[in-house]
C-alpha cells in the first residue's frame, strides 16, 4: 500500500472535518493523526504546532463565513445568515472566531460596516457598533448551542426584535 502524500491542506481539511463532525475542542494532534491514519509526529513536518493548524482553520472558516454573508446588506439579513451559518456549521463557526485580522476577517467586518444603519457612523463609532453587534450575535448563538432558550417563543422572532432594538439604539 503506497504512503499517502501528506500536505498542509490535507491536515487542515482533516482538522476542519473533526471540528464539524465532533467539535472544535476535539481538534487535537492525536485526533488529526488518527483521522489521517498516521502517527502524530508526522504532523510536525508540516506545522509547528496545533496553534498553527487552528490558525489555518480560521482562515478557511472565515472565507466560508464570508461567502455565506457576502450577498447580505442589512444588519438583519447578516444576523440571520450569521446565525444560520453557526447552526449549519458549528465547527467552522467556532474556528472562524479565531483571528480576524487578515483580509477575509477585514472583509467580514466591512460587510457589517457597509450596512445602511452603520454606514453613516464615524469610523471609531462604527467599530464599536460592529463589535457590539457581533458580540450580541455570538451570545445569541452560544445560548442556542447550550439550549439556553427554553421558553416557547420563536427564536427567529427574538432575533428580529434584538436586531431592531440594536438599530434603534444606534439611531439615537
Amino acid at each position: 500500500m503506497p504512503k499517502m502524500q501528506l500536505t498542509q491542506s490535507k491536515i487542515t481539511d482533516a482538522a476542519l472535518s473533526i471540528a464539524e463532525q465532533q467539535s472544535y475542542e476535539a481538534v487535537t494532534m492525536a485526533n488529526i493523526a488518527r483521522a489521517l491514519s498516521i502517527k502524530p509526529p508526522s504532523l510536525y513536518n508540516h506545522f509547528k504546532n496545533l496553534d498553527e493548524i487552528k490558525q489555518e482553520m480560521a482562515l478557511i472558516a472565515q472565507q466560508k463565513l464570508y461567502e455565506a454573508l457576502k450577498d447580505k446588506n442589512t444588519l438583519l439579513s447578516l444576523a440571520k445568515k450569521y446565525v444560520d451559518f453557526s447552526i449549519s456549521h458549528p465547527g467552522l463557526y467556532t474556528a472562524s472566531l479565531r483571528g480576524g485580522t487578515g483580509k477575509t476577517g477585514h472583509a467580514i467586518v466591512q460587510l457589517f460596516a457597509n450596512t445602511p444603519v452603520l454606514a453613516g457612523l464615524e469610523e471609531k463609532e462604527k467599530i464599536h457598533a460592529i463589535r457590539g453587534f457581533r458580540s450580541m450575535l455570538h451570545g445569541f448563538i452560544d445560548l442556542q448551542y447550550h439550549e439556553g432558550f427554553k421558553m416557547n417563543v420563536n427564536l427567529e422572532e427574538s432575533l428580529v426584535r434584538i436586531v431592531g432594538i440594536f438599530e434603534r439604539g444606534l439611531r439615537r
